[in-house]
């Protein structure tokens, strides 16, 4: 059980890699890549973000919850993170999502 406990966390990354894929920033393909790359407090943002998905994916009590959070997310990237074109707008829109996964 104590060892269940200790890979829980790398499980769950595993789990929601493809709704908080690292940014490749040797290679920023858009306009937010380069922001998060570039500003430290964007990616600051990102990561405080993060780690809200993580802990209400965490609470989700079935598979289907954490597979609406997934397209949830990836709808938050493709349409709104990735909309921004300036490091404001990126601020605000982690800011937004955190606090939305926070109250989730």
């Amino acid at each position: 059980m104590k060892t269940f406990f200790h890979a829980l966390p790398v499980l769950l990354a595993l789990a929601t890699t493809t709704a908080l894929a690292a940014e490749d920033c040797s290679r920023p393909r858009t306009i937010a890549e380069r922001l998060i790359c570039s500003n430290d407090r964007v990616s600051e943002a990102k990561e405080q973000m993060s780690v809200a998905f993580f802990m209400a994916y965490r609470r989700q009590g079935s598979d289907a919850g954490r597979d609406t959070m997934r397209r949830q997310q990836q709808a938050f990237e493709a349409k709104i993170r990735e909309g921004c074109t300036d490091v404001p707008c990126l601020l605000n829109a982690y800011a937004d999502r955190a606090l939305e996964l926070d109250q989730n």
